[in-house]
C-alpha cells in the first residue's frame, strides 16, 4: 500500500475514534440515567451486565480496531523513521501487522465474553 494511502487511512481512523468514542461515551452517560448507568449490586459479574446492550459492545468493538489501527500504523511510522534500511521496514511492517491483529483478537474475545457473562 502507498504511504499516502496509509496516511489517509490514519487521519480518517482518528476521525473515527472521535466518532466511536463520542457513541460510547453518549450509550453509557446520556441514554440512561446516571446512577442507573452506574448502580452494581456488588456481584462479582455486575459490571458484566452493562455489556448485554449490544450497541455498547459495538462501539466498544469499533473503537478497538480503531485504536488499533491508528495506534500500530503511529508505532509502524515512528520504528521506519529511525531507520530506512528494506530489510528493517519489512520486518517493522509484518511484527506490527501481527501485534494489531493480535490485539484485536484478543480485545474482540474479551467483549464476547463480556456481552455473555452480562447476559446472564
Amino acid at each position: 500500500m502507498k504511504a499516502k494511502t496509509v496516511q489517509l487511512l490514519h487521519y480518517i481512523t482518528g476521525l473515527g475514534i472521535l466518532i466511536a468514542g463520542g457513541i460510547h461515551l453518549a450509550t453509557v452517560f446520556l441514554l440512561s440515567p446516571y446512577e442507573e448507568s452506574m448502580a452494581f449490586d456488588g456481584h462479582p459479574l455486575s459490571v458484566m451486565a452493562v455489556y448485554r446492550n449490544i450497541f455498547l459492545a459495538a462501539t466498544l468493538q469499533a473503537l478497538l480496531v480503531l485504536v488499533a489501527f491508528h495506534g500500530f500504523n503511529g508505532l509502524r511510522t515512528i520504528l521506519s523513521e529511525l531507520y530506512q534500511g528494506p530489510t528493517y521496514l519489512k520486518i517493522v511492517n509484518i511484527v506490527i501487522i501481527i501485534a494489531a491483529v493480535a490485539v484485536v483478537i484478543y480485545g474482540t474475545r474479551t467483549i464476547v465474553i463480556a456481552n455473555i457473562l452480562g447476559n446472564m
